[in-house]
């Protein structure tokens, strides 16, 4: 069996099977792979269990920012506690400095998949789905994170225990952690100032991610509550410049000229996450979740409570105090 500290193949893709990684990790197989990073499936080498690996390439672990900032903010989602976002086990550096995070493996499709194969949601599904990323939201927010990157492709779709939809949100690798008392975190912040995928990214983050509070969370939600029961982007052009324009400007077809049959109440809910005034949306994820109830289905207000409970226990922001420490035992 390999055993090296970093892929020593020609890409990072072609990592082989078997080889072990900061010596507690065995590769299945490479799981996904990106500019900034490849994802491999891995077991512990002592335990059991499936997990997922995430690990920097050596190009961008070059930097000594990006690296601390992949390790500053993987640490802050470990400390996370929600159904709805993916559990991280552990965090830390290989031999060779190059920071990694193993996360819990989903046996699971994205919600990108699902919208691949199924492009309108039926609009109690739709809700049910978007109340759940609210309730993960409202979690990261509760420990002072905005995700900044909400997208189907980062929302994870599961079977739960009870036969029925579990959304997972994944990939907290741009989010943004609010401590006012930190300027080392401010200056990590600074050093990206567009962070996310333009297609649901909020005018305010597109300017400067460093302004961005968690209301921009809340155009990201509206954009994939809109696509899953349109069919549709709200903010789609043919390149990028002209996407910008239409995003700074909340230049979009209305929900409801998509698809008339769609309630009026539910519509202006959705239209309200696009203000361009962050203070003109919602005051946070709990108060979007309770205009959802309506269409939501019998557990629509039971999800929005707990929004709503969770913000409460935590703080809108809550930023100070101790943090507990991310277990470095995936198996723990």
């Amino acid at each position: 069996m390999a055993n090296s500290q970093f892929p020593t193949g020609p890409r990072e893709e072609d990592m082989p099977e078997g080889e072990s990684l900061a010596g507690k990790y065995r590769v299945e197989r490479v799981l996904g792979a990106g500019g900034m990073g490849v994802v491999v499936r891995v077991t512990p080498l002592e335990g059991e269990g499936l997990f997922a690996l995430k690990f920097l390439r050596p190009s961008v672990a070059r930097d000594p920012v990006a690296a601390k900032r992949f390790l500053r903010e993987a640490a802050a989602a470990g400390r996370i506690e929600s159904p709805h976002v993916v559990k991280i086990s552990d965090v830390g550096e290989l031999a060779s400095g190059t920071p990694y995070l193993v996360m819990e493996y989903l046996e699971g499709a994205t919600l990108d998949e699902r919208l691949a194969a199924e492009p309108r949601l039926p609009l109690e599904q739709a809700c049910d789905l978007a109340l759940q990323i609210a309730q993960g939201l409202a979690a990261a927010h509760a420990m002072g994170v905005i995700h900044r990157d909400i997208k189907p492709a980062n929302l994870y779709v599961l079977r739960g225990p009870d036969g029925e939809d579990l959304l997972k949100i994944a990939d907290f690798g741009v989010s943004k952690i609010l401590d006012p008392d930190g300027p080392e975190g401010q200056a990590l912040t600074r050093t990206q100032t567009s962070i996310g995928s333009p297609l649901y990214m909020a005018p305010e983050q597109m300017r400067s991610a460093r302004t961005a509070d968690a209301r921009a969370d809340q155009w990201s939600l509206g954009a994939v509550l809109y696509r899953m029961v349109s069919g549709h982007l709200p903010f789609d052009a043919k390149s990028l410049p002209r996407l910008c324009v239409q995003v700074l400007t909340a230049d979009f077809v209305p929900v409801a000229t998509r698809c008339p049959e769609l309630p009026a109440e539910f519509a202006a809910a959705v239209e309200r996450c696009f203000r361009l005034e962050p203070a003109e949306r919602y005051a946070d994820v709990a108060e979007l979740a309770e205009a959802l109830v309506p269409f939501a289905g019998p557990g629509g207000s039971v999800r929005a409570n707990r929004c709503r409970a969770i913000l409460r226990a935590g703080g809108p922001a809550r930023t100070t105090g101790p943090r507990p420490e991310v277990p470095t035992d995936p198996t723990s």
